[in-house]
């Protein structure tokens, strides 16, 4: 395709986003091609190296998220940053890469087809860099400084502790954005830095239909439900009460024995089995979560 102009939003344009003034040291100008999306913007983010099984689920909270009129926004580099845009484009839906270059420099260059895929698609690419600027350590990180301005609330897949994408953390946490964070078992290293950012104040990522009305979208009934993870087949009849409750929505333990009818001492057992087993994740603020 015939790229778009380039517009040029100087800090005159009465399309300059306001938000952008969360920043340390707001650009000059944005440059942009394509078309802003009117949905409501998310990022998603994460490591270059994350392992396929984040990948698959980055791909499919993306592609869910974007059936339900979110534009994805992340920042166009391998791993977890490309998962979610075409998880996004695959749905029929609009995403937005936050550039870390100028446009005559994509990054990575074999990502040009997505690239040019998420124009097609009405997405847009945004820079606070002129056209010829190359990517440098620096660039990448007021990349990732605007795309946290840029939006409503991040999410972080996957993670080590040295990783570009708390640095979007940061400055979003900063800016006062909502924070979701997938929860790594303790031994893996390539989700240490989840374990940071929640012991920092970062949410775990709930299941899909609570995640959509905590960011006030209209959730059809049923939707989401047929792709939930299926819940191990040796539960007893309790633990998967249990489960099924938190599914619905219960959050705390008061909640699911009203629910069940189970007794608070057969709850809690049920809660610790489950939350061993990696079906359900307590949150820092006590509430108890499903994991999708």
């Amino acid at each position: 395709m015939m790229l778009p102009t380039t517009l040029v939003i100087g800090r005159d344009h009465p399309d300059y986003p306001i938000r952008i003034s969360a920043m340390e040291r707001p650009p000059a100008a944005l440059y942009l091609k394509g078309q802003l999306p009117t949905g409501r913007p998310v990022a998603i983010v994460g490591s270059r190296g994350a392992c396929d099984e984040a990948l698959r689920f980055t791909h499919q909270l993306a592609f869910d998220l974007a059936k339900l009129g979110v534009s994805v926004w992340s920042g166009g580099a391998r791993g977890v940053d490309a998962a979610a845009h075409r998880g996004a484009l695959d749905a029929g839906g609009k995403s937005v890469v936050v550039m870390g270059t100028g446009f005559d420099h994509i990054y990575p260059a074999d990502h040009e087809e997505m690239f040019i895929r998420l124009l097609e698609q009405g997405g847009a690419w945004v820079s606070m860099f002129r056209d010829d600027q190359s990517g440098t350590k620096w660039s990448f990180l007021l990349r990732n400084e605007l795309l946290a301005a840029l939006v409503d609330a991040v999410i972080l897949v996957q993670a080590p502790v040295r990783s570009g994408a708390r640095s979007t953390m940061s400055a979003a946490r900063r800016m006062g954005r909502r924070l979701w964070v997938v929860p790594a078992a303790p031994w893996d290293i390539a989700g240490a830095g989840c374990a940071q950012e929640l012991r920092a104040g970062a949410e775990v990522l709930p299941a899909l239909a609570v995640l959509a009305k905590e960011l006030g979208l209209h959730v059809p009934r049923g939707f989401g439900v047929r792709r939930s993870m299926a819940l191990p087949q040796d539960l007893d009849p309790q633990e998967r009460a249990v489960a099924l409750a938190v599914r619905r929505g219960c959050r705390h333990s008061d909640d699911i024995c009203a629910e069940t009818g189970l007794s608070a001492h057969t709850v809690a057992a049920a809660l610790l089995t489950l939350t061993l087993r990696h079906v359900l994740v307590q949150g820092s603020d006590g509430r108890v979560l499903a994991i999708t």
